[in-house]
């Protein structure tokens, strides 16, 4: 029966959220199809538009939910229905922040003993403890809380969702065996859980392949969710539109119960965005709260961020969860990042408001904003930020310095209107931390400044003697508090006026979100293609570069080899020494192969303690068996882990290109050899037969 009290009353006990409703309407429709909901709806007798139930804003009844699990239980011919509900739980934040969240955690069992958080955030009809956590087992209980009588459909539920925990990690589904439940008379509901340990990717190389794939993707998908939620808020017309469009993303950031954005877009001007408030009455009382100086987080269950950029601050956005609930920690993480990049977009948006009477500005900002949302690497950024300078600010020329936090330089990235060799010297011109303290002091101050050519220490004044500026203005690039350069344009007077610092610093603001995304697509390509324990090309690059070197080689009439590489014993050793111990020694041999190559040649890690090397340019089977004998020499010098000497022999087998060669052929050819050299006890140098 359909409860006589509003479901969107306000909140309190015995409610449950719509991220648990979407997931039962999902699971009927795949069922039977869309034209099944209705049907649903009305044997639960809940009389709500459908729509409402799939948004995340919406909670409702607790006795609403159970009618709809009963019904979608008889519906289907599925008893189980409400496990299969609370197994798709997690099912629906695939490639989310919110399943990275819960990765984050480290284990299962980190996961289960955080149960009561994360249940609380989709229901205030229970509660959860984890009253007992082991590596591979772990001891909860439910129980409802007062005014909720704990319902079958809510024990199966629970089962369906505790079993997912290991799925998170790349593992099996847990076990759950329900020992002990209320409705049968006990104090509580107590779960058993029990997961296979031999199923998770850090014993299981082939689950490790999946889960790193897994992760990779998510990286991907959450670097395209940004790429996305950028277009939408340049691409916003008004100031109106920007908050809009920040609120509903912030929504999807961190998912709570109810949302508020409040920021001033001028003194006198205070705009509110909400969901999940029952008014906007309600909804700018609770603004005024999260705006007071030191707001109350109500023990947690409220997560409070600031929407400012640079200097300027505009608001509060804030994500409320009921009581009982609260957030992890990484949400504040990615609500604080999320906030950081609505800030730059509204000071964007509110710069091209006050710009409007400047039509030439405005288009400049905007057609600024497409292209950076265009996204890709660190210098097609920088690039594009010294084109936009001249005619944002009307000079005729512009820099864009990078920082390298490990070089703890400065590089020039982006020149406009520079002739083609004083570009060049520019670009070959690294500005070192100690060589440049007017650039660099705005690490600490993110302020603008003006350099003087007589006031410029010597290596800077150089740089400004040879790119013909007497003065200049800098803007640093600063995204969440990071610094990730400085924008320069040539200044003809003492001082910017106001229009043109504004301009400037409005530019670097954008250019400073897009440095930061560049650098994100800058290191998910990295990852993709590289091994992340030895930083050397994977087997995918590795099979680009063999077959552009096979191109090379065949035009010019040369030749090139391939030498595999396998570590003997290399077991022994993680057995002996443990697992680090191996890692390390993984690491020195990448160094040590390193060293013994050309810049022409490519050295690759391929699997667990297998490596390739690519020679080119070599002359024929001699060259190569000469050179891979000298790096199974190098290889077989001891090394020093952890204080101890560690010696490890190889097995090499070596091949050279033939005429109708491939990256296939090469390797399988390879391959044999080295197990051929394995075959004969290891510890040698096999060229193919």
């Amino acid at each position: 029966m359909a409860s006589e009290i509003p479901e969107e009353a306000s909140e309190g006990v015995g409610r449950i959220a719509g991220a648990v409703t979407t997931v039962l309407l999902r699971c009927v429709e795949r069922a039977l199809g869309d034209e099944a909901i209705p049907q649903l709806m009305a044997l639960a007798g809940d009389n709500r538009d459908p729509a409402d139930l799939h948004k995340a804003s919406t909670w409702s009844r607790y006795e609403t939910v159970v009618a709809l699990m009963r019904a979608g239980s008889e519906l289907t011919g599925n008893p189980h229905f409400a496990r299969l509900v609370g197994e798709e739980m997690l099912g629906q934040w695939k490639g989310s922040d919110v399943q990275e969240l819960f990765r984050s955690m480290g284990s299962p069992g980190e996961l289960l003993r955080n149960a009561a958080l994360t249940a609380a955030k989709v229901s205030t009809a229970s509660r959860i403890e984890a009253t007992e956590v082991a590596d591979d087992h772990a001891i909860i209980e439910a129980w409802a809380v007062a005014g909720t009588v704990r319902d079958e459909m809510f024990c199966e539920y629970t089962t369906g969702m505790l079993s997912q925990a290991p799925a998170l990690f790349g593992m099996d589904q847990a076990e759950v065996t329900e020992t002990h439940c209320q409705r049968r008379g006990d104090p509580r509901c107590i779960y058993e859980v029990r997961w296979d340990l031999s199923t998770s990717p850090d014993t299981n190389p082939q689950r490790r392949i999946e889960h790193l794939e897994g992760q990779l993707a998510l990286m991907a998908e959450r670097f395209e969710s940004m790429q996305e939620a950028t277009r939408e808020l340049v691409s916003a017309e008004n100031v109106e539109n920007v908050l809009a469009t920040i609120a509903a993303r912030a929504s999807l950031s961190v998912p709570a119960s109810r949302g508020l954005l409040a920021v001033w877009i001028a003194p006198d001007d205070l705009r509110v965005h909400h969901h999940g408030f029952t008014s906007d009455d309600e909804a700018r009382r609770t603004a005024s709260e999260i705006l007071a100086d030191d707001p109350d987080d109500r023990e947690g269950t409220r997560l409070i961020v600031d929407v400012a950029v640079g200097e300027r601050r505009f608001g509060r956005l804030a994500a409320l969860h009921p009581e009982g609930a609260g957030f992890f920690p990484a949400e504040r993480r990615l609500l604080e990042a999320y906030a950081a990049t609505a800030a730059a977009a509204l000071n964007v948006a509110t710069a091209l408001e006050s710009a409007r009477r400047d039509d030439e500005t405005a288009r400049s900002l905007l057609h600024l904003a497409s292209v950076l949302a265009e996204g890709g690497t660190v210098d097609d950024m920088a690039q594009r930020l010294a084109d936009a300078v001249p005619a944002l600010v009307g000079s005729d020329r512009a820099t864009v310095l990078v920082w390298d936090s490990e070089q703890e330089s400065l590089s020039h990235r982006g020149l406009k209107g520079y002739d083609a060799q004083t570009e060049q010297i520019l670009r070959q011109t690294n500005l070192r931390r100690d060589q440049v303290p007017e650039l660099v002091d705005m690490l600490e101050t993110r302020a603008p400044k003006v350099i003087d050519v007589e006031a410029a220490t010597d290596v800077l004044r150089s740089v400004m003697l040879q790119a013909e500026a007497s003065r200049v203005l800098a803007v640093p690039l600063v995204a969440g508090g990071i610094f990730y350069g400085v924008v320069t344009t040539p200044l003809e007077a003492e001082r910017p006026d106001d229009l043109l610092a504004e301009r400037l610093q409005g530019l670097a603001n954008q250019g400073a979100s897009a440095l930061r995304s560049a650098r994100l697509v800058d290191e998910i390509r990295h990852q993709a293609l590289h091994d992340t324990l030895t930083g050397l090309p994977n087997r995918r690059l590795l099979n680009d570069r063999i077959e552009q070197a096979l191109y090379a080689t065949r035009r010019a009439g040369r030749s090139m080899a391939l030498l595999f590489i396998d570590l003997d014993e290399f077991k022994m050793v993680n057995d002996t020494y443990g697992h680090p111990s191996g890692d390390e020694l993984l690491r020195l041999v990448a160094q040590r192969l390193m060293s013994a190559v050309r810049a022409s040649d490519t050295v690759a890690r391929v699997g667990g303690d297998e490596f390739i090397v690519l020679l080119t340019g070599v002359r024929g089977i001699e060259d190569a068996k000469r050179a891979s004998q000298k790096i199974h020499r190098l290889l077989r010098e001891p090394y020093n882990v952890a204080g101890s000497p560690i010696c490890s022999s190889v097995s090499v087998g070596v091949t050279v290109a033939r005429e109708h060669d491939n990256s296939e052929s090469l390797l399988s050819r390879a391959d044999s050899a080295m197990y051929r050299a394995k075959g004969e006890g290891g510890d040698r140098v096999e060229v193919e037969s």
